[in-house]
Parts: C-alpha cells; sequence; structure tokens
C-alpha cells in the first residue's frame, strides 16, 4: 500500500489523475501539495490564489499542502521542493504522485530528483495519448474552464471557456488536444471528484510574457491570463 501525497495543479488533468488514484485500492492519498509563488501566493504555472486552492482542496475532502517558491518564476524550486519532500518521507509519504502525460517527458527527470530521497514517482495518466486523456476527462464529468492560453494558439476570448466537446474540436490545428505543450491551463470547479462546487470568478484578461527553459535553450512565450478568485 502506497502512501501518496499528489502534486495538485488545480487543472483537468491534476482531476482527472487524483481520480485515478481514489479508485486505486493500491494507495492512500494522504493530502494534496501545490507550489506556490511566494510574492503572489499563487500556484506556479496556473496561478490559482491559495484560498481557491483551499477551496478546492476542502470540496474534495483532502488537506492541502503548500511549498513556497521563492522565485522569480521557478528559481529555488528544487530546493524548496527537496527540503519539502524530506519533510514528507518522515511523516509516511513514500510516493508522489503527478497528473503527467508522457508527452511532456519529465517522468526521468522526477525520478532523478526524487527517488534519492526515498520517494517513488507514480503518474497515473502517463501511458495515455493525448487524444485518449480527452475522451477520459470528458467521461469522467469534471468540470473545468480555461484561465491560461498561449497567445500563439488562442486570444483572450478562449478564457474563461468550458472544457467540452466543442472547445477541444474547435482547437486549431496542430495544438495538443490536452494543451501538454503549454497552449492551455484549466481551473476544475465541479464533477464526481467534488462534494460542492467551488464557487469562483474570473478577473479580466490580461496579457503577460515569460521565459521557459526549453531544450533549445531560454524563449519567451505569451500568454492571456484571467486569474480564478472566489466570489466576494
Amino acid at each position: 500500500m502506497r502512501t501518496v501525497a499528489f502534486h495538485w495543479s488545480g487543472g483537468k488533468d491534476s482531476a482527472l489523475a487524483l481520480t485515478a488514484l481514489l479508485d486505486d485500492e493500491s494507495v492512500v492519498v494522504d493530502r494534496l501539495v501545490t507550489t506556490v509563488l511566494r510574492e503572489s501566493s499563487a500556484s506556479t504555472v496556473h496561478e490559482i490564489p491559495v484560498d481557491l486552492l483551499q477551496a478546492q482542496a476542502d470540496s474534495i475532502g483532502l488537506p492541502l499542502q503548500t511549498v513556497v517558491i521563492p522565485g522569480p518564476g521557478l528559481g529555488g524550486y528544487v530546493e524548496a521542493m527537496d527540503a519539502a519532500a524530506t519533510r514528507m518521507r518522515r511523516e509516511g509519504i513514500d510516493t508522489f504522485a503527478f497528473g503527467d502525460l508522457c508527452a511532456s517527458g519529465v517522468l526521468d527527470h522526477k525520478v532523478a530528483q526524487f527517488a534519492p530521497l526515498g520517494i517513488e514517482v507514480l503518474e497515473p495518466l502517463w501511458g495515455l495519448t493525448s487524444h485518449e486523456c480527452v475522451e477520459r476527462f470528458l467521461a469522467s464529468g469534471i468540470r473545468a474552464v480555461t484561465v491560461v492560453v498561449d497567445a500563439a494558439v488562442l486570444g483572450p476570448d478562449g478564457l474563461g471557456v468550458g472544457l467540452d466537446h466543442d472547445f477541444f474540436a474547435d482547437l486549431p490545428a496542430g495544438v495538443d488536444p490536452c494543451g501538454e505543450l503549454g497552449e492551455f491551463h484549466s481551473f476544475a470547479h465541479d464533477g464526481p471528484l467534488f462534494r460542492r462546487p467551488v464557487d469562483f470568478e474570473l478577473t479580466a484578461p490580461r496579457r503577460f510574457e515569460q521565459e521557459i527553459g526549453t531544450t533549445d535553450g531560454m524563449r519567451t512565450y505569451t500568454y492571456w491570463l484571467a486569474t480564478p478568485r472566489g466570489r466576494r
């Protein structure tokens, strides 16, 4: 029996992978873990505020542990996560689980990071293609909306859109249907995984640029972002 800390992004793939883990009798999901930026108190990549991450966790029925990344960007991620992983291992966590697909190519990197700390890596969606993942997501009943889109792929009108059959059918040619190349990110807010819907609203769209390290060196990407907020 594995004792798992699930690395929760707040998006569709996280919700789908967590659903699979909760149905797996060989594992016990002990907690959700999310990295948050010190400056903004919001999750990395998706920029979901901590209060909404907590609302998601409360609705799912699992405790949330945040790991603060000093930044900027993902600066200090490895050091902060290694320290948190060492503490979690002492608390009985023996496995970290993620919602990655094999198109992301991150599994070897994560194994190399966490295996020396005595922690296995589990990827419930790893064997799925992006198309298979989309079909499983649509069948799951999980509801999610877009909160970040690559400006080279979608405009600001692509934000706040529900991830349904029409959304995936209307994606431009060549776009990974799961957004595995960063084309879009989402916020999961309802469905069988949740005991109750997570109430939220989105801020007005804003455009921002981010430098990201790739196999070809640093590249600048431009995104549209609509931050989910708890309703006032």
